[in-house]
């Protein structure tokens, strides 16, 4: 494209945006000021130099320019918990208040899930991977200018369940179906956490996900607790299984972390998306690249460290090498839906991670790991990414494409 050709000015509407620094995650353009422009629906057309351009027609901010925001990880449905739950419980006490508090009045739970969907859109994010243990946020999602991939949450410990389980789950994307979501119907059935999928239900999952999108997401080592469990068999985990009326008859410890009982039950060429990982070890990260080629990590540090005081080990993975994303986690076990506020909190506890590694983490990895990085996470011709201003200490995000 000619930047500078006054015909084509004038027959589309284009918009010609520059920024103090630029982040494409496909590269820096050798311009001394890089124009992006776009077309009125936002798609990328081209990367020039500013310099060509009629300098009236140029759209100039401060700050720096990234892709839109992915939101990897999230919990809509729960945005009505916000503020009812204190920092600090700890993941046993935490899950029992949520567990608590979740039969609420329908009406509050609908428009706390429409207030969060607008603000995630607002704030810069384009795409979400959301949890889903009901129907609640389907309707929302009918109308949301957002991508969606819809995690259809399953658990069942004990093996006598996990059939119900799956039913359950094939019911609710039944539901999905059924509302016709205008950008597509994605959704995959997911384990919920590594403790409380049994291997029979990991298989109904991942026979599954041979003829559907195989895209899996679990809670992985939130809490020490979980390790103690695989390894004595005891704790507090146990404690909750008994409270909930769980049959735990069944269960023989693998004598080994509950990650490394529940990776090898994944085939490999499945996506599969450990979330948390506040308490995995270096050796552990080690051991699963070699182990699983799809591997994604997501960390959701404001949510670790609102119930376990605690951060994941940014540095160690990546030092490995790892595919890392970024999530929000919920209401429940967070202040806001904002991913520009995880970042801001990677930032400020490990800052020797370079700010465009940070960047990728918050757009195109979670593009890649949901399949729409011909879309979005990067800023190239072709693509529709959404366009982020970040403020000089990424206090604030404009959303200006």
């Amino acid at each position: 494209m000619d930047c500078g050709n006054p015909g084509l000015l004038n027959s589309n509407p284009l918009r010609f945006i520059t920024a103090e620094k630029l982040i494409t995650n496909a590269g820096i353009p050798a311009f001394e000021q890089t124009a992006v422009v776009v077309d009125g629906s936002g798609m990328v057309l081209d990367i020039c130099d500013a310099g060509s351009l009629d300098p009236l027609k140029i759209e100039n901010y401060q700050g720096t320019l990234v892709p839109g925001f992915v939101n990897a990880h999230c919990h809509l449905e729960l945005s009505f918990l916000k503020g009812k739950i204190r920092e600090g419980l700890g993941l046993h006490s935490f899950i029992l208040k949520v567990e608590k508090l979740k039969s609420k009045e329908q009406e509050e739970i609908l428009a706390a899930i429409e207030i969060y969907d607008s603000n995630m859109f607002n704030n810069g994010i384009v795409a979400t991977g959301d949890i889903c243990n009901t129907n609640m946020s389907f309707n929302v999602k009918v109308s949301s200018p957002m991508y969606y991939h819809n995690f259809l949450e399953i658990y069942a410990f004990d093996p006598a369940r996990a059939e119900v389980a799956f039913r359950n789950g094939l019911i609710l994307a039944d539901s999905l179906e059924e509302h016709k979501i205008t950008n597509g119907v994605n959704y995959s059935i997911s384990p919920h956490a590594n403790y409380s999928a049994s291997q029979k239900l990991l298989n109904l999952i991942t026979n599954y996900s041979k003829s559907h999108p195989p895209l899996l997401s679990i809670h992985s080592l939130e809490s020490e607790d979980e390790n103690y469990f695989f390894k004595e068999g005891k704790g507090k985990l146990l404690e909750r299984f008994k409270l909930w009326g769980v049959d735990t008859k069944h269960w023989q410890t693998p004598n080994c972390s509950s990650f490394k009982w529940m990776l090898p039950q994944i085939p490999t060429d499945r996506k599969l998306q450990l979330v948390h990982n506040t308490y995995v070890t270096p050796s552990e990260i080690s051991w699963a690249e070699a182990s699983h080629k799809n591997l994604y990590w997501c960390l959701c540090p404001n949510a670790n460290l609102f119930i376990e005081k605690k951060l994941p080990p940014a540095m160690e993975l990546l030092q490995a090498k790892s595919c890392i994303t970024l999530g929000t986690d919920s209401l429940a076990s967070n202040h806001d839906l904002s991913i520009l506020s995880e970042m801001k909190t990677i930032r400020s506890n490990f800052p020797h991670i370079e700010l465009h590694e940070i960047v990728r983490w918050s757009s195109l990895n979670g593009a890649k790991y949901l399949g729409i990085d011909a879309i979005f996470g990067t800023i190239e011709n072709g693509k529709r990414p959404g366009l982020n201003i970040l403020n000089e200490n990424w206090t604030s995000v404009k959303k200006i494409a």
